[in-house]
């Protein structure tokens, strides 16, 4: 019975730790906007973008910008591998994964709700001849990571842009 009543307490206590420190599990994403087309080169990072938008907001994907409340252009992602050290007999033994996106978040009409902006994610990769196609693999995974990184940071601010309000019309005297 004691030990029933101090698993009880220290669940209570848990819980109450938990609610305190701000912790909730990510729900979905409100944005501005009940339509948006999404433009730009096709690759894994529009479909990432796309499953996301789908997945965590009640935004509709339309085709034609001009059914859309704002339109989404992808303006490059380029995944780049840079050498960052090498071994004595001066093979390449860690590398930097680096993929910047530049995008931006209009309207129809050409008002920027998120002017041309570029954001970079970075990872290191250690590398070994002897393991080619397992450091392959390796690099895949910390690319797609850093792609999922990157759609979550546009999401969070494509949340937070909001239309600029029009001006109310002028009374007639």
């Amino acid at each position: 019975m004691m030990r029933h009543r101090c698993g009880l307490a220290l669940a209570l206590l848990i819980a109450l730790a938990l609610t305190g420190c701000g912790f909730h599990l990510r729900g979905s994403t409100n944005l501005a906007f009940s339509s948006l087309a999404v433009q730009g080169p096709d690759g894994p990072f529009l479909i990432d973008l796309k499953r996301q938008i789908a997945s965590t907001t009640s935004t509709r994907i339309v085709a034609d910008p001009k059914l859309a409340q704002a339109v989404f252009t992808l303006l490059a992602d380029s995944p780049t591998q840079v050498p960052l050290a090498y071994n004595a007999d001066g093979t390449v033994a860690q590398y930097q994964l680096r993929e910047t996106v530049q995008f931006q978040l209009a309207t129809p009409s050409g008002q920027m709700l998120i002017p041309p902006t570029s954001i970079t994610q970075t990872s290191s990769l250690s590398y070994s001849t002897a393991a080619t196609l397992a450091k392959a693999n390796e690099a895949d995974l910390l690319y797609r990571g850093m792609r999922q990184d990157l759609v979550n940071r546009i999401m969070f601010q494509m949340a937070a842009a909001r239309p600029a309000a029009s001006a109310p019309a002028p009374a007639a005297p």
